[in-house]
């Protein structure tokens, strides 16, 4: 039975191998063959075909539901951010770890932004620093729009393995923050440090966006202990 257990296993690995394979080629929403056609196209059990889905939906590529079957998914980053959140409750990470990461990873994107953006990009950026602006400092507007911007920071870098890192952690962030007191007295900092890091991509200037990025990120890190005094221990600042 174990030998049994062990050859559906291989099948299982080596079909959602084959299938990934497919999967990469196709675009997001795109629907897969049902699991009979499955089972037939590669002469395998239908519990087979299931076991390489459930591998597939761990590798992030796609999701099932019934009466639609596999459909591709997109690459958000959400199985990463899981794993954020699994590090910090077995208490292998913690929330200043985590703003560390932040820090080492945006201060170079930012850097990299200033060479490569868009006017498109930069305008999104101007746009996003508007928003929060005008919002209430503890509304999830403010903190939607604050996550976008750094969001927007990685796609200007014109690298795409940075969104796909930077999308989870802020994705973390604001699923652990949403609940949150807020910081309005802080909120002006926030503004402010966001115009002069877009002020320094706009301006094609890695050194002062490298500069700018670090100032605005470095103040979250020195207020943390501030601001988790405010909040229970499992609450995150706004970044």
């Amino acid at each position: 039975m174990q030998d049994d257990a062990q050859s559906k296993k291989r099948l299982s690995e080596t079909l959602a191998n084959s299938l990934q394979k497919e999967i990469l080629g196709l675009k997001v929403g795109e629907k897969m063959p049902t699991e009979a056609e499955l089972a037939v196209r590669f002469d395998v059990s239908r519990t087979v075909v299931r076991e390489a889905a459930r591998i597939l939906v761990q590798r992030g590529l796609v999701t099932v539901s019934p009466g639609r079957g596999m459909t591709v998914a997109a690459m958000d980053g959400s199985l990463i951010a899981e794993q954020y959140g699994l590090l910090l409750q077995l208490s292998e990470g913690s929330f200043e770890q985590l703003l560390e990461l932040r820090l080492v990873l945006e201060v170079e994107m930012s850097a990299l932004a200033a060479a490569r953006h868009s006017p498109e990009q930069l305008q999104m950026m101007r746009a996003l620093n508007e928003r929060i602006r005008a919002a209430d400092p503890v509304s999830d507007d403010f903190l939607d729009a604050d996550l976008e911007f750094h969001e927007m920071i990685a796609q200007s870098s014109g690298n795409p393995f940075f969104p796909l890192v930077v999308r989870p952690i802020n994705s973390f962030l604001r699923e652990t923050y949403s609940a949150g007191a807020g910081y309005p007295t802080e909120a002006n900092h926030t503004v402010e440090e966001h115009v002069e890091i877009a002020d320094a991509i706009a301006a094609g200037d890695p050194a002062r966006a490298r500069f700018a990025t670090e100032n605005h990120l470095r103040r979250i890190v020195r207020n943390r202990g501030a601001l988790l005094s405010r909040q229970n221990s499992t609450d995150i600042t706004v970044p």
